[in-house]
Parts: C-alpha cells; structure tokens; sequence
C-alpha cells in the first residue's frame, strides 16, 4: 500500500472517530424513545357501556399518580428532544461539516462568559434569511412547546424546557462554532409563548368540543393547532384520563353526563 493511500486511509477513519460520540449520542436516544412499554398504549374499546365506564386505578402502575394523571418522564422527553437536536446537526451539511471542524469549548466558555455581549454581538452577525429566523426557529421551538404540553407539562415546566433547549443550542452547539444570535434566541422564545399560552389552550378547547359531539370544522382546525395529540398518542398512548362530557340519543330523548377518557 502507497504512503498516500494509507494517508487518505488514516484520514478516512479520524472523520469517522471524531463524529463517533455524537452517533453513539444519537443511537441512545433512539433506543430510549423505541422503549415505550405496550401496557403504555391504551386500547380501543368499541363497545358502548364499556365505554361509558369510570376505569379502575391501578395503583400498582408507578407511571400514574392517584388523581389517573401520567406522570411525566423527563428522562424520555430529554432523549427525544436530544435524538431530534443530532439528527438535525447530522443532517444539515453546513452545520455538519463545521461542527467537527470548527467546534470549540473555549467559546462556549466565552459565550457564558459574557453572555449578554455575546448573544448582541452575534445577533449583529447574524444575516440569516427570513425563513430562517422569522420562520423555522419560531416553528421548531413552537413543536416543542407542544409536544411537552401534550406529554402533561404545565406552561412554566414547558417554558424552562424549551428554553434550557434554546441556550444549550445557542449557546453550547452552534455557540461552540459562532457567537449565540439575539434574533434566535427571541425568535425561538416568541415560538414557546406562542405554543404554550396560544395555541395549545386553543387546542385543549378544541377537543373539549369535538368530544361533547361539536364536530364543526373551526372546531377540528382548533384541535389540529396541535398536531400531537395524534403523534404522541400514537407513540405513548393517552396523556391523561380526562373528565369529558357527552351527550347521546336516548329513547324518548337524549343521554347527558361526564366520564373518564384515558
């Protein structure tokens, strides 16, 4: 073997080795996502008085609390958000290719360093283009919000959540390449506010209503505000069991009351 093939040889291999932790990183927050337990996702029952019935709690399950509630996995969710953040880093190539080679923690300690220089200054590099700044950022951290409200956050839990997210993204990610933006991280606070006090009370209010039988479109374009009432479900299984209210026909009238969806 030539000197020069065994140097592209070498070459070829230390690229592999220096993306190696952030495969391993990502290959362990799949594992952690695909191990939902199948008691976990609820079945479907098609027959009427059993569905009408208050389910037993189970008080040997230690995912629910005694009020039914699914208690929150923090663990989980930080794999989730974790698998999410490096497929992103290894699918844009730009972001790819700097981060391995670029990549320093001397400026992620100058960005806490001087945090509030750092984020302005960077801001004034910043010339991203509309549907960057303006739009993906508040978008992505708007899903987020969702999906951590859906999961049972509550808006100040799901707050912190997206904005650790929105630090470490700034400021120890793209921050260990270039300085942190003041127009992301705005841009992707605006995105959290919006998801977590607008847009996920609007869609709340929209399955409340198409569960009583309003099954209007408004209603179903204001439950679909949250497109992960359907992905989560579909992944974890019910957030909740969740007082509902229903009204069915009845002979000689109708048939009024609450019961348990879970």
């Amino acid at each position: 073997m030539s000197r020069e093939r065994c140097r592209d040889f070498v070459l070829q291999w230390e690229g592999v080795v220096k993306r190696l932790p952030l495969i391993l990183v990502c290959a362990a927050s799949l594992l952690a996502v695909l191990e939902v337990p199948a008691e976990g996702i609820p079945r479907v029952s098609t027959d009427r008085a059993e569905a009408l019935k208050v389910p037993a709690g189970d008080p040997e399950d230690p995912r629910r609390g005694g009020s039914g509630e699914r208690k929150k996995d923090l663990l989980l969710d930080a794999a989730v958000v974790s698998a999410a953040v490096c497929a992103y880093v290894l699918v844009i190539p730009d972001t790819r290719r700097r981060i391995f080679r670029e990549a320093s923690i001397r400026k992620v300690w100058e960005n806490f360093k001087y945090p509030f220089w750092s984020a302005r200054e960077g801001g004034r590099r910043d010339h991203n283009g509309f549907w960057i700044n303006c739009v993906g950022h508040p978008l992505s951290f708007a899903a987020l919000g969702l999906y951590l409200k859906e999961r049972g956050y509550g808006n100040l839990e799901a707050m912190a959540f997206t904005q650790a997210v929105n630090v470490a993204w700034e400021y120890v990610i793209e921050g260990s390449m270039w300085l942190p933006s003041s127009k992301d991280l705005i841009a992707d606070l605006c995105g959290s506010l919006a998801a977590i006090y607008v847009m996920a009370p609007l869609s709340d209010l929209g399955e409340e209503r198409l569960e009583a039988g309003d099954r209007r479109w408004g209603n179903v374009l204001l439950f679909y505000l949250n497109p992960f009432k359907k992905i989560n479900r579909l992944l974890f299984g019910r957030r909740q069991n969740s007082a509902a209210f229903y009204l069915l026909p009845a002979r000689g009238g109708f048939l009024c009351g609450w019961r348990w969806a879970g």
